[in-house]
């Protein structure tokens, strides 16, 4: 039987579920923060610390990873422009040099952070040069200096710089320390 005083208290009740259903699919659909709601995720890949004391024996995850050595203070990765975004050669271990190929800058952001230990550290330096009359050491297509800390990690935008191969190659100066796991890197097409 119809109890007409539930009406409208039913009526509330599916309009709230219906509510509520919209927001959980909004943030279903929404990437990490602070990545904007409408990206779509067109790349990713991990920068892995591997055992100084290993060789390295390969396994580039499909194009996915990079392997630099733990400890590392001058491993190298070339970023060259391409037609898409993959990793041409993923070993960047002792004197090796790994490549990875962007492509379209412009119409992309790279996300980045830093998992594993506390403690973690990891320095990229783009097209490193050292000042002639100074003696410094200038990073011109830009840093990443990231530490592991014991909080939750969160994605924060990468220099755009140190992906743009567009008019020459950029070569990164990778430097870590014996804590440095992981850096996850994420490639959205912009909204």
């Amino acid at each position: 039987m119809f109890n007409s005083s539930s009406g409208p208290r039913l009526l509330l009740v599916r309009a709230s579920t219906m509510v509520l259903a919209m927001a959980l699919a909004g943030v279903a659909a929404a990437g990490p923060n602070p990545i904007p709601a409408g990206s779509k995720l067109v790349f990713n890949f991990n920068v892995l610390g591997y055992p100084a004391d290993q060789t390295y024996t390969g396994g580039c995850g499909n194009g996915h990873r990079i392997f630099v050595n733990r400890e590392a203070n001058n491993a190298h990765v070339l970023v060259q422009d391409g037609s898409y975004w993959t990793i041409l050669d993923c070993n960047a271990t002792s004197d090796h040099q790994a490549v990875l190929q962007s492509s379209q800058l412009g119409l992309y952001d790279v996300y980045m952070r830093i998992l594993g230990k506390p403690g973690g550290h990891i320095r990229v330096c783009g097209d490193l040069t050292v000042d002639p009359v100074t003696g410094d050491t200038l990073c011109l297509a830009g840093t990443i200096d990231l530490t592991r800390s014991g909080d939750k990690s969160k994605f924060q935008l990468a220099p755009s710089s140190l992906f743009d191969a567009s008019l020459e190659d950029v070569l990164w100066t990778v430097e870590t320390n014996s804590n440095f796991r992981i850096v996850q890197f994420r490639v959205y097409a912009r909204p």
